[in-house]
């Protein structure tokens, strides 16, 4: 059933879909080895283990390159074919480089002999191309065949993977997704699972179950999938309306809870798998985003491929647009704000490189302001990797003028700072007029408003300006005299519903004094009571009253109790680290040792440096070492010092406020003024995504909250929706995520673990079950230890033991929770202890000597019998490739039980014990009788269903069943032999020559015929490599 809702509801309106874009549907059948066309021609494919339609291939390079010679042909087609690197990653990298950047031979075309560019993708002319999408096409791998939903081939290359599941299964897109790494032998990469050839090509991995639809690349791990949720150019009115889309939007049934994540939302029209294949898969769309959208970036010595975010290609577009389209430089400017944590710096890299491939575009010369050194390594990196184009960084303020002044389509980037030098200067007017001139700011807020933007006016007077923003732009920044608007908006709750940001938690604490009255000039008295007179009015001179308060060692020692404890409680146990912000340089120093003193997890201060400073300050101004300490501090929480770093705090006064990516902090601790964009800048350091992070935490005791509020007053409130939340704003959401757990077991009376676990039984309330109980239980990691969370311990430990009872009982692996955190994982299994189980000791197995023991501990005899159902269902699972057909008959009679006995327990309970204490002989038996082994009557099994099927009236005669025994033993005997060759299965030949042998031996018998062959060919095979495998290795 889950297969045909995955085929009906899925799979098949994603084909249709396709078909309607423009690509061209063939059946993974009639591509498969030995397959004969209708016109007679031979199939596409020589082997199973091809990944390129070669032939496909071949045509589409003629056509795209009449000009090349058969010598060349050959060669480039060996190159693509025929790569030779290390790693999936290496070969993946390089034959994205030859579709991308072409390759070159050397060829005479009339006017000597010369390197010519051969194209094997045109980009520039999409229906120049053979778009092909194929389902249920088999790949051999190393150790078994995979066979993918969809595959989406360009000129014969597998350039996407498409994989689809039932609407109604649980955690539909993670079990895709596993689908697709497994696939792609990445999970477990020296099991061989996969076949890894095919991702060699591979561009987009995308999983869908209709109701949600998320892509990812062959690095992308599951969190790092990401839904499309805009098909720009298309709208969903386009997707509804066109006859490109239409036929797909059947009123359907309602959308489940299980894919919608418990989310019953206003349901459109159009399915976010309609609008991520409109929006990726149409074929502009589709080469536009392997071309211009798809980066390779080195992340700690290792090769990550980064795929555009939808709003990373709606804005780089409609950025190209306005600059095409727009008349004069008001026309061609405006602001992109795409919120802080969603990839703003990547977004700008994209756009360089496709303005740079742009035939108009590529003329201007580009100019980057920026106040990060780390954009200036992306651009020039990818214009190495990518355009192999030179980056121009201006060092000083004369070469910034000699850059900007030259005539030239070059790219210039310059740090905010030169810019300011460069005004101090003086004489930097008018240095170049030319409108072929494009300027590209970071941080807009600061870079475009104010003297800056005079003075990059002045200086360029004609050039048009886009500027990128991670936070929104003020009410009083009058962006429509200078610019044209913004051009895209990608807001802070869009992010947070994305899952490319999480969403802040806002805690402000009281500093507690003993002093009663709040004056400043009391609580200085009470802080500095040792000290003389003459030492206070010496601190009172130097720093004045509130710095020498909010400074005085007292008061910041109360701070770091109160951290340490916030910390200990709600950041530590999940693995996460914190920023601590504070007032001054002598504050971080003070910090520091006050943390040491209390036993604290190491930190490290990072502060810059002044000429003549005290010796206090020289441990942390050094920048070789702040650069270490920062890159070590975005590792795991650890002490292995290869993988992990122990520095659990960072402690700042500036520095890091800005452009510092450290997903694994969770937290900032703020003991200083921070207002506007700084205060806005500096709480999105922790709202970046990390496995297990829930959300980020802001603990305030400086008394932000007022400048909090003005902060956001000074902004649209529609662009600052969703800033942060206060902890009182979690329990609402604590209790909705209660109800709906609670909804699930409405009709279940008492708090007997055993009824629970039979209310499970039906698969689809036992995922309603698991998908409401993980949201609940990841809640309650956000509030706990919080007293608010208390009244739901009961409930947490309660439903705990049950989804534990439940996984043993129904043998469900998806039954954990493992994502909601290790305070809720300790409270649930601390607690599953106490009551005498351990969570750890998977459940007793169906032939274990104690399993009917174990059985008769359960209470009623339904619970008994459900225990016995779900082992033997357990057991056919693991067993069904050893004997296909009899597990399969085996299955048969199980449901024959289940549906006579239905309410008789007693009755079924003994059914199902009989059929126990008779599965460990039955199979041995029935070979014996039959004089075959085991092995040969799983053979055996699956010729007599197949000779069965073929016959007439589904009767088998007594000669043909000796002949059918007779094959069996002999093919046997066959491949016994042949798998003592290594590596049999990887042989092509010898994989050949065997099916050859299976071919002679049927057509030799009385019911052979041709329509029997193939079928039993492949089944031989399938069951060899699981009866034979470990030898033919």
């Amino acid at each position: 059933m889950m297969f045909k809702d995955e085929l009906d509801k899925v799979e098949q309106p994603a084909i249709d879909q396709l078909v309607k874009l423009g690509w061209t549907y063939v059946s993974g059948a009639e591509l498969s080895p030995g397959f004969l066309l209708a016109d007679g021609s031979s199939t596409e494919r020589a082997r199973i283990n091809e990944v390129v339609l070669v032939s496909r291939l071949e045509v589409a390079m003629r056509n795209l390159n009449p000009w090349i010679s058969e010598e060349n042909l050959r060669k480039v087609m060996r190159e693509i074919t025929h790569p030779q690197h290390v790693g999936l990653m290496e070969y993946n990298h390089s034959l994205y480089q030859m579709l991308v950047n072409y390759l070159s031979v050397e060829q005479d075309l009339g006017k000597g002999r010369k390197g010519q560019t051969v194209k094997i993708i045109d980009f520039d002319s999409p229906a120049n191309n053979d778009f092909l999408c194929t389902s249920q096409f088999k790949i051999e791998g190393v150790n078994q065949n995979i066979i993918p939903d969809i595959l989406c081939f360009v000129n014969g290359l597998p350039l996407a993977v498409i994989e689809c599941k039932s609407p109604y299964v649980s955690d539909a897109i993670s079990e895709g997704i596993k689908q697709l790494r497994r696939y792609a032998n990445l999970r477990y990469p020296e099991t061989d699972e996969g076949a890894q050839k095919l991702f060699w090509y591979n561009q987009l991995m995308v999983s869908t179950c209709r109701d949600q639809a998320k892509v990812g690349t062959i690095s992308s791990s599951a969190q790092h999938y990401g839904d499309w949720k805009d098909a720009y150019p298309f709208t969903d009115a386009d997707i509804s309306d066109s006859p490109l889309f239409s036929g797909e939007n059947e009123v359907r049934e309602m959308a489940s809870p299980v894919c919608y994540a418990g989310e019953l939302d206003k349901i459109s029209t159009v399915t976010p798998q309609q609008r991520l294949i409109a929006g990726m898969f149409s074929p502009y769309n589709f080469l536009d985003l392997i071309q211009n959208f798809t980066i390779y970036e080195a992340v700690d010595s290792r090769l990550i491929k980064k795929v555009a975010r939808y709003q990373q290609y709606r804005a780089v577009n409609k950025v190209i647009e306005r600059l095409k389209v727009g008349k004069d430089r008001k026309e061609k400017s405006g602001v992109v704000w795409h919120t802080q944590g969603s990839g703003k710096s990547l977004t700008m890299v994209m756009l360089a490189v496709k303005m740079r491939r742009d035939p108009e575009l590529q003329k201007y010369k580009l100019v980057f302001v920026t106040d990060r050194t780390q954009l200036d390594a992306q651009l020039s990196n990818t214009f190495r990797d990518a355009q192999n184009e030179t980056v121009y960084n201006a060092g000083s303020v004369s070469e910034l003028k000699a850059l900007l002044s030259r005539e030239s389509s070059d790219i210039v980037t310059a740090m905010v700072q030169k810019f300011q030098d460069a005004e101090a200067d003086g004489d930097f007017k008018d240095l170049n007029p030319s409108d072929k001139i494009i300027v590209l700011a970071d941080e807009a807020h600061r870079t475009q408003f104010g003297n800056l933007a005079a003075t990059i006016n002045a200086a360029l007077p004609n050039a048009p300006k886009v500027g990128f923003t991670g936070t929104p732009l003020l009410k009083n920044q009058k962006m429509d005299q200078a610019f044209g608007g913004y051009i895209d908006q990608y807001k802070i709750n869009e992010a947070v519903e994305d899952g490319a940001t999480v969403r802040i938690i806002y805690e402000g604490r009281e500093v507690q004094s003993d002093v009663v009255g709040e004056s400043l000039d009391a609580l200085f008295e009470e802080y500095f009571k040792s000290y003389s007179d003459d030492e206070k009015r010496e601190i009172k001179k130097k720093h004045g009253v509130e710095r020498a308060v909010r400074e005085a060692p007292a008061r910041i020692r109360w701070v770091c109790i109160d951290l340490l404890k916030h910390y200990r409680e709600h950041i530590q146990p999940n693995g996460f680290k914190g920023m601590i912000v504070v007032g001054s340089r002598y504050a971080a120093t003070l910090f520091k040792k006050t943390l040491d003193d209390l036993g604290a997890p190491p930190s490290e201060v990072i502060i810059s440096g002044k000429h003549n400073d005290e010796p206090m300050y020289a441990p942390y101004t050094n920048g070789a070492h702040h650069k270490q300490v920062i890159k070590n501090f975005t590792k795991p929480l650890g002490t292995d010092k290869e993988k992990e770093d122990p520095t659990a705090f960072l402690i700042v006064k500036d520095m890091l406020l800005t452009g510092f990516d450290a997903p694994i902090a969770q937290v900032m601790y703020i003991d200083r003024s921070l207002k506007d964009h700084t205060l806005m800048q500096a709480i999105a350091r922790v709202n970046r995504t990390y496995k297990g992070k829930q959300a980020g935490f802001i603990v305030d005791y400086h008394g932000l909250s007022t400048h909090l509020t003005e902060a956001l007053d000074m902004f649209s409130s529609d662009d600052v929706a969703g800033t942060y939340h206060s902890l009182k704003d979690e329990i609402p959401k604590l209790k909705a995520t209660h109800t709906r757990v609670a909804h699930v077991f409405a009709s279940v009376k008492g708090d007997d673990i055993d009824d629970y676990v039979l209310f499970l039984k039906d698969e689809d309330i036992r995922q309603q079950f698991e998908l409401a109980f993980k949201r609940f239980a990841k809640q309650m990691d956000v509030i706990l230890p919080d007293v608010a969370a208390k009244p739901f311990v009961p409930d947490l430990k309660l439903w705990g033991k049950v989804q534990n009872a439940a996984r043993n009982r129904y043998r469900d692996p998806g039954l954990n929770i493992k994502d909601a955190g290790e305070k809720v994982r300790k409270l649930v299994e601390d607690h599953i202890i106490s009551t005498g189980v351990d969570p750890k000791i998977p459940p007793v197995d169906l032939m274990a000597a104690n399993f009917k023991e174990s059985v008769e501990k359960v209470k009623s005899p339904e619970s008994r019998a459900s225990e016995i159902e779900s082992a033997i269902k357990h057991h056919i699972t693991v067993n069904l490739d050893e004997d296909p057909e009899y597990y399969k008959s085996l299955s048969l009679r199980l449901r024959d039980i289940i549906e006579k006995t239905k309410g008789k327990w007693d009755q079924q309970l003994e059914l199902l014990l009989d059929l126990v204490s008779n599965i460990e002989t039955e199979h041995k038996q029935a070979a014996d009788d039959l004089g075959l082994t085991e092995t040969e009557y799983a053979f055996y099994n699956i010729l007599m269903a197949e000779v069965s099927a073929h016959s007439n009236d589904g009767v088998v005669g007594d000669e043909e069943h000796e002949e059918i025994k007779a094959t069996s033993q002999s093919l046997v005997e066959m491949f016994d032999e042949a798998t003592q060759i290594v590596d049999f299965f990887q042989k092509n030949d010898e994989v050949k020559r065997m099916k050859k042998e299976i071919k002679r031996a049927i057509l030799d018998c009385s019911y052979g015929e041709s329509a029997i062959v193939k079928v039993v060919q492949s089944r031989f095979m399938d069951l060899a490599q699981s009866r034979f495998g470990k030898s033919g290795k």
